[in-house]
Formats: C-alpha cells, structure tokens, sequence
C-alpha cells in the first residue's frame, strides 16, 4: 500500500523529474555520440579529463550542500528551503553523472585500468537480469513481505549489501556465459524483440 500510494505520489513530479534531469543527461550523451567523441574517446583525452576533474568536483560540492540543507530539522517545515534543498541535490546529480562518464572513460583508456574492467563485461552482456536479480534481493531485505528492513539498515551496511550482490553477481555471470549465449531476462526480451525463439545455450565447438 505503501509503494502504490508513493508511486501515484511521484507520477505527479515525473514531467519535472523528465525535463530537468533526464533530458540534459539525453543532450549530452547525443552530442557525444554526435560529435565522435565517445567513439574516439582515446583521441580526446582533454576534454573526459574535465569531465571527471570538474563536474565530480561540482557535483560532490552541490550535492553535498544539498544534503546538509536537507537534514536539518527546519527544512520539514519550510517547504521553500526543502525545494531549494532538493533542485542542489537533483543538480548535482547531472553534474556527477557527467563526471562517472569521464572518470570512466579515462580509466578505461588506462591498459591497467582496461584488463581488469574487462572481468565485468559478462556481467554487462547480463545488465537487464543482474539489475532485476538486484532489485528482487534488496526488495526482499526491506520490504514488509520478507526482511522488512526498511529504514532499520544504516547507509554503510546497506553499501556492503550493495557490493556483495555484485561480488557474487560478477563471477555468476562469467559462469552463465559460459553454458549460455544471453542471461535469461536477455534471452526472453530478444525472443520477443524478434518474435521467435532464439538460441540461448552456446553449442560447444
């Protein structure tokens, strides 16, 4: 009941939510497709430089600022200043946004940086069923049907539970890519997409 009622409550801010944080990250990652940039990454160091220095260093400054504004006890009762709270942190989130993008890129420029990023690509071929698998177990840690431990988990635990979700989710993935072509979410959404079956276990050479 809870989830039905917040879901209707955030329906009403979606257009805002759309238009002021999603639509900016769209232009940007366009016209890095646009321009080359992306696909030449290794050409433009400069500029994904700039990116990781200078939108991380802006947009851990304005989302940290909005944070603190937010957990004072005042901002519960002044709704402007909760507004003003929440439009620095939403901006801060484009601005950190912006630098992943770059941080990444440049580390994966980096030879080092690229031989072990490569250990996460079967869990990239497998994005769409990790994401669901993640949403299911964290769902089921905090929601009232299962754990039911919502707000009870301090935000560095619920960092741990994070990283080993995904420590278990990187060598799962390796070993299903080993005995099939797609992870399983994958495998349903091409066959749909196609509307026939497609193949699904790698056929030993």
């Amino acid at each position: 009941m809870f989830r039905a009622k917040a879901s209707m409550m955030w329906l009403l801010f979606t257009p805002i939510f759309v238009l002021t944080m999603l639509l900016p990250i769209l232009l940007l990652w366009y016209w890095l497709v646009v321009s080359g940039a992306i696909k030449e990454h290794a050409q433009h160091p400069k500029l994904f430089g700039y990116m990781a220095r200078i939108s991380l260093g802006a947009g851990l400054f304005v989302t940290v600022g909005g944070l603190v504004i937010l957990g004072h006890p005042a901002v519960e009762h002044i709704m402007p200043i909760q507004a003003a709270a929440n439009v620095l942190f939403d901006g801060g989130q484009f601005f950190m946004a912006a630098g992943y993008l770059g941080l990444l890129i440049r580390l994966l420029d980096s030879p080092k940086w690229h031989n072990m990023s490569a250990k996460l690509v079967p869990m990239g071929r497998m994005a769409l069923t990790n994401y669901i698998m993640h949403s299911i177990i964290l769902s089921s840690v905090f929601y009232g049907y299962a754990g039911g431990l919502y707000g009870e988990i301090s935000r560095a635990p619920q960092m741990l539970i994070a990283v080993a979700i995904l420590l278990i989710q990187i060598p799962l993935s390796s070993w299903w890519l080993k005995h099939f072509q797609f992870g399983p979410l994958e495998w349903l959404w091409r066959s749909l997409t196609y509307k026939t079956r497609q193949p699904f276990r790698v056929i030993p050479s």
